[in-house]
C-alpha cells in the first residue's frame, strides 16, 4: 500500500501544462518508498513538465531530503529530460487550515484549485467511484425515487490511506471552525475520512482532543426533523447530484446547523445548478476544460413525475439503501460469441495478413517482451522485427507502407526518433532508404532512450518523424510529444507501422493528445499502417500463472514427472531470442498426446486458405481479439459492472467445439468471466459440457479435456460447490497421470467454496 498519493493533472492556461502531484501524508519521508512509488507511477504515464510535492509544514527538511536523494527518488523517471525535470520540482506545505501557495510559481498558484479537485476527481474514478449498469439488465433506484443506469457511491474509492487522507485534508480546509468536537457522516463507510481528519487535527494541535464520530443514513439520519446535533460540529456527505440534502439542512435544522459546516464530497451536477451546493462542494467532478478527466452527466428519472426508460425496457430496479443494495443475489448474465458483432473483418484481415507462412513462421506471439524496454511482458506479442526484414512476405502492408511513406513522409525530414525497440529501429531505416534520395541532407536516426535535450537544436524548423513498430498504449509517443513541446519551428509526424490499442476510445484519446499543439488541435500528423484492438493484458498472463503453478507443483511431487518438466521447458523456452514468444504448443495436448490443430471452416478465419497453414497462437491472438471486443462492448458483452457477472455462455464450447478454439477460450478469459459458482444453473450447464467432455475425452469433442481441467484446478473455471464432488468422481474414472495429478487440486478448490 502506497504512502504517497500521486496523479498528474492538466493545466490549460500555464507553461506547465501538465505537471505529476506527490501528496505526502506523513510527517517523516520514506525514501525507499517513495522511488517505487514513483517508478511504479511513471511505468504507467509519461514524464510530465513539472514535479509538485506536496508536504506537510512539520516537515521542516522535507526539500532538503528531496533534493539529497534526488538520484535515489526519481531513477524511475525515463532520463530523456533530466535537466528540466531538477529545474521544475515545486514545494507546497499544508497545515490543519490550508496549501500555502504563496511562495510557488503564478501559474501553478492560480490553478491550484483545479490541480487539486483533479486530484480528488482521480481517486474517484480510477477506483470506480461511477457505479454503472447497462440500463437493460438492471438500474438503480435512489433513496429519494429517482432512477438511473449510473450512481456515485463514494464507498468503493475508500482503498488507499495516502487517497484518504488527500481526501481528508482537503475536507478540513473547507471548514473555518477554531474547534470542531463532532463529526457527522452521512454513511458508515466514510468514517474514514472522519478519522483521517481527527488524526490530522491532532497532529496540528498542542492540547490532544477526541473527536466524537457519528455516521447513520442519510434519509432515516439527517432527514429526521427530530435528530439533535451538537455544537461545533461538521457535516460531511458522501456523495450528490442535486445538493438536495444540504438545502433540507438549512431548511429543517438550520437553528443546530449551518451550512457553512456542510460538505458535500463528490459532485455531479445533473439537477438545476444550486449556488448553495456548490459553495459547499469539495470535489465537483463534472468534465471540462479544468477537469479533463471529470464525468459526463448521465439520465435521472423521477418515477413520479415522468415515465423511467430502464423501467419501460423491463430492466429490473435495484434499490439504493444507504451504502448496501437490494440484492438478493448477483445478476448473471452470459453472452455467446455473435459472429456478425464481434468476429469482425479487420480481426480476420490481421490475422490472415500476419499468420503463419513456410518462409518466416507467424509473428504473432503470446508471452514474450522486447529485452530493450524495461517492462512486463504481454499477453499477446507482435514480433514486428520479423515483418519488416522480410517485408516481401506481406505485400499488402508492404504496399500499403511505402503508399503512406510516400504521401505522409516530407524530403525535408532531417530527423527521424524511434521508439527502443528493433522493429522500430528497422523501421526508421527502411524509411530513411525510401527518402534519402529525394533530399540534400543528412538524415539522422536517434533512439528514444538516447534522446537529450540539447541533441536537436530548438531553433530546428522543418519536420521531426517519429516512428513506432507497435504501441499498445502510446505512453512513448506522449513522452515524445511533450519533449518536442518547446520547438515552436517544427512539425512532428507520428508514424505507425501497428496500433494494437484495446479500444477506439484510447485510440482515440491518443491521437488527440498527441495532435495538439501551438496551432490547435491539428498541430502534428499521426499516421498508422495497421491498427487491431488487441487485449493488452500485461499482468496475470495465462501462460505466467501455468509456469508458476506448475514449479509449485513439481515441488510437492514425491517423484520426478516427465510431463511437467517437459510443460515448464516448453513455456520457459518462450523467452529466449530464437523463438520470441509461443507460437505452437502453447496449449496443452489432447489425452493422447497429440497437438491440438484447427479443423476447416471456421468462423473465425475468411476462407480455409489457414488450414494446415496457422500456429496455435495465431488462433490464440484471434480469440484473444474477439473476446475484447466483447469486453468493449457495454451494452450487451462482456464488460463487467460491480452487481452484475457477465459471463461467457457454457454453450460457447458446444457451438465452437474445436479443442483448440476451446482452449483459446478458456485462455483469453477472464477469470470473473468464467466464474459459473454465482450461477447453479449456468454452472450445471458447464458441469453437462465437462461430463460429455470426459465420456468422449479420446474423441474430437474431449480434445481440449486437460485444458479444461487445468482451469479447473488453476481456479480460473469455476463451478457450483454443489457440482465439484460430481466432477471429481468422474475423473476419478479418468487413467491419466497428469489428471490424476490436478484432481487433488482442484479437491482444495472445492474445499475452499465450502
Amino acid at each position: 500500500m502506497g504512502k504517497c498519493f500521486i496523479f498528474n493533472a492538466k493545466i490549460t492556461k500555464s507553461e506547465y501544462k501538465e505537471i505529476t502531484v506527490i501528496f505526502v501524508p506523513d510527517i517523516t519521508l520514506d525514501v525507499n518508498s517513495l522511488n517505487k512509488e514513483i517508478t511504479e507511477h511513471f511505468s504507467e504515464h509519461y514524464q510530465t513538465e513539472a514535479i509538485l510535492f506536496l508536504h506537510c509544514l512539520l516537515a521542516t527538511d522535507f526539500k532538503k531530503q528531496i533534493e539529497s536523494n534526488s538520484q535515489k527518488i526519481f531513477i524511475g523517471i525515463p532520463k530523456i529530460e533530466e535537466t528540466s525535470l531538477t529545474k521544475n520540482i515545486f514545494y507546497i506545505t499544508y497545515n490543519q487550515n490550508k496549501f500555502n501557495t504563496n511562495h510557488i510559481v503564478k501559474s501553478i498558484r492560480n490553478n491550484f484549485n483545479f490541480i487539486i479537485n483533479q486530484g480528488l476527481t482521480d481517486v474517484f474514478v480510477k477506483n470506480g467511484g461511477l457505479v454503472e449498469s447497462n440500463g437493460i439488465s438492471h438500474h438503480f433506484i435512489f433513496p429519494s425515487g429517482k432512477h438511473s443506469a449510473k450512481f456515485l457511491r463514494t464507498a468503493n474509492i475508500l482503498v488507499r490511506k495516502s487517497e484518504i487522507d488527500f481526501i481528508a485534508l482537503n475536507t478540513l480546509h473547507k471548514f473555518n471552525l477554531s474547534e470542531i468536537k463532532n463529526i457527522y457522516c452521512d454513511t458508515l463507510s466514510i468514517n474514514v475520512i472522519a478519522y483521517s481528519i481527527s488524526q490530522f487535527i491532532n497532529r496540528y494541535s498542542e492540547n490532544l482532543s477526541n473527536t466524537n464520530i457519528e455516521s447513520f443514513k442519510s434519509y432515516d439520519g439527517l432527514y429526521n426533523k427530530n435528530t439533535k446535533f451538537s455544537s461545533n460540529s461538521i457535516f460531511i456527505v458522501s456523495a450528490s447530484t442535486s445538493g438536495g440534502i444540504i438545502q433540507y439542512l438549512k431548511d429543517n435544522h438550520g437553528h443546530n446547523i449551518h451550512s457553512n459546516n456542510v460538505i458535500v464530497l463528490y459532485f455531479l451536477p445533473i439537477d438545476k445548478q444550486n449556488m448553495l451546493v456548490e459553495e459547499n462542494v469539495l470535489c465537483n467532478l463534472e468534465i471540462n476544460s479544468n477537469n479533463p478527466f471529470g464525468l459526463e452527466k448521465f439520465e435521472q428519472y423521477k418515477s413520479s413525475e415522468e415515465n423511467c426508460k430502464f423501467c419501460d425496457n423491463n430492466s429490473t430496479p435495484i434499490k439504493i439503501l444507504g451504502d448496501s443494495f437490494s440484492l438478493d443475489e448477483p445478476i448473471v448474465n452470459t453472452h455467446n460469441i455473435v459472429a456478425s458483432k464481434y468476429i469482425s473483418k479487420e480481426i480476420k484481415d490481421f490475422v490472415e495478413l500476419f499468420k503463419y507462412n513456410d518462409d518466416n513462421g507467424t509473428v504473432l506471439k503470446v508471452s514474450y517482451n522486447e529485452a530493450s524496454i524495461k517492462r512486463k511482458k504481454y499477453d499477446l506479442y507482435i514480433d514486428y522485427e520479423k515483418i519488416i526484414t522480410k517485408l516481401d512476405l506481406y505485400k499488402k502492408h508492404k504496399d500499403k507502407l511505402n503508399s503512406y511513406i510516400n504521401q505522409y513522409v516530407p524530403a525535408s525530414i532531417k530527423y527521424i526518433i524511434h521508439l527502443n525497440d528493433n522493429g522500430s529501429r528497422l523501421l526508421s531505416e527502411y524509411i530513411k532508404a525510401k527518402i534519402e534520395c529525394y533530399t540534400n541532407h543528412e538524415i539522422k536516426i536517434i533512439n528514444q532512450s538516447e534522446l537529450k535535450e540539447d541533441i536537436i537544436p530548438i531553433e530546428t524548423p522543418g519536420s521531426i518523424l517519429i516512428v513506432g513498430s507497435c504501441i499498445t498504449n502510446g505512453k512513448n509517443l506522449l513522452y515524445l510529444s511533450r519533449f518536442f513541446r518547446n520547438y515552436e519551428n517544427i512539425r512532428l509526424i507520428y508514424f505507425v507501422a501497428i496500433n494494437r490499442i484495446s479500444d477506439t476510445v484510447k485510440q482515440r484519446e491518443l491521437k488527440n493528445n498527441i495532435k495538439i499543439g501551438l496551432y490547435g488541435l491539428d498541430n502534428s500528423t499521426y499516421v498508422e499502417i495497421e491498427s487491431i484492438h488487441c487485449d493488452n493484458t500485461n499482468k496475470n498472463i495465462s501462460w505466467d500463472l501455468e509456469l508458476d503453478f506448475l514449479k509449485e507443483l513439481r515441488g510437492k511431487l514425491d517423484k520426478k514427472n516427465q510431463f511437467v518438466n517437459d510443460r515448464i521447458s516448453i513455456i520457459e523456452d518462450f523467452d529466449s531470442l530464437d523463438k520470441k514468444g509461443g507460437d505452437n504448443n502453447i496449449f496443452y495436448p489432447n489425452i493422447k498426446n497429440e497437438k491440438l490443430e484447427i479443423r476447416k471452416n471456421s468462423a473465425f478465419f475468411n476462407n480455409n486458405e489457414y488450414h494446415n497453414n496457422i500456429t496455435q497462437s495465431d488462433v490464440y491472438f484471434t480469440i484473444s481479439c474477439v473476446l475484447n471486443n466483447m469486453r468493449n462492448n457495454k451494452e450487451s458483452g462482456l464488460f463487467q459492472t460491480n452487481f452484475v457477472r457477465n459471463l461467457l455462455d457454457p454453450s460457447i464450447f458446444n457451438r465452437f467445439n474445436d479443442g483448440i478454439i476451446q482452449a483459446a477460450i478458456l485462455r483469453a478469459a477472464k477469470d470473473e468471466e468464467l466464474n459459473y459458482s454465482f450461477s447453479f444453473k449456468n454452472s450445471a450447464d458447464m458441469l453437462m459440457l465437462l461430463q460429455t467432455m470426459i465420456k468422449h475425452r479420446d474423441e474430437y469433442q474431449g480434445e481440449a479435456i486437460i485444458e479444461f481441467i487445468f482451469a479447473l484446478a488453476t481456479g480460473r473455471l469455476k463451478l457450483h460447490k454443489s457440482h465439484y464432488s460430481i466432477l471429481i468422481d468422474a475423473l476419478k474414472e479418468i487413467d491419466n497421470e497428469l489428471i490424476n495429478l490436478y484432481i487433488d487440486l482442484i479437491k482444495d478448490i472445492h474445499k475452499k467454496c465450502i
